[in-house]
């Protein structure tokens, strides 16, 4: 994951270094958080997609909600990359998935060649960025590793979750997981997306656990009565998951989720001031 200072990886490597990283995740929700991502994930997925990227390991290296290992099937080749060494050093140590393979680097500088990938996945990772010009600088960064037709699958936090803001500011302190930085509304992330030269062709909205509340209350609830907790930390989440169906689903999401498509043939699209504009054309993708 990428950190919130000028210098992410010093950061990040702060986190891998404590000895659980992962530890206000309850078992149960990273199983939702898994589920629920691989199921959007897969059907956005480009079909022929050989060459694919995940934007961080910190899941793979530490949690319970890694994601790789479901979402390519053999014979796909993918890159998990993570901007702290040791994080990508334990993800490499935990894989089991035969065709991945993992680097330290930079999100905002990716050390690939321009449209060597088709597919690119980013769950929640430039949304640890202090600064917004950090964010769009990743984002036409993503776009230029993408050749036509390539996706970028990306999810970000949810400005418009009134619990966000709080989580944000307690996210700075010393005994928070990691910081929270800058994150886009719905619209803005499409705009930023389109400005890079990408194709938005869906938005959703994931997972509407109450942010920060709900961890409070499933360690709670672990501490009181362990294994035991199960079936009623079992019921929340489905209680929680039915928000989703609800007009209110904007607000109560604690991410935003949005497939972008390089198109195949067009003229360029203007990327962001002092960036080199991405070549784009017409959409292969029924999205």
């Amino acid at each position: 994951m990428e950190g919130v200072d000028r210098n992410p990886a010093s950061v990040w490597d702060q986190v891998a270094s404590r000895a659980h990283p992962s530890w206000y995740l309850d078992p149960l929700v990273a199983k939702q958080k898994q589920d629920l991502h691989i199921k959007l994930f897969q059907g956005w997925m480009p079909a022929s997609a050989s060459r694919a990227l995940k934007t961080d390991v910190f899941e793979e290296a530490f949690g319970a909600d890694a994601l790789l290992g479901r979402l390519a099937p053999l014979g796909q080749t993918w890159i998990g990359m993570d901007v702290a060494a040791e994080t990508v050093r334990q993800a490499r140590a935990r894989s089991e998935f035969r065709c991945a393979h993992f680097l330290a680097g930079d999100v905002r500088h990716v050390p690939l060649r321009s449209e060597s990938l088709d597919a690119i996945v980013s769950n929640s990772t430039l949304d640890h960025f202090a600064e917004k010009r950090d964010f769009e600088t990743a984002i036409a960064e993503l776009a230029r590793l993408l050749g036509p037709g390539g996706r970028l699958l990306i999810t970000v936090d949810n400005p418009r979750n009134p619990l966000f803001w709080p989580l944000r500011w307690l996210s700075r302190l010393r005994q928070s997981p990691f910081a929270l930085g800058y994150t886009p509304s719905a619209t803005v992330l499409r705009q930023t997306l389109q400005r890079a030269g990408l194709l938005v062709t869906d938005t959703r909205t994931l997972i509407h656990n109450p942010r920060g509340v709900s961890t409070v209350l499933f360690l709670a609830l672990r501490r009181i009565a362990g294994t035991r907790a199960d079936p009623l930390i079992q019921w929340l989440l489905g209680a929680f998951a039915k928000l989703e169906r609800l007009p209110t689903r904007g607000f109560t999401a604690c991410f935003l989720a949005a497939c972008a498509v390089r198109p195949l043939a067009s003229p360029p699209q203007p990327a962001f001031p002092n960036r080199p504009a991405a070549p784009c054309g017409a959409d292969r993708s029924s999205g």
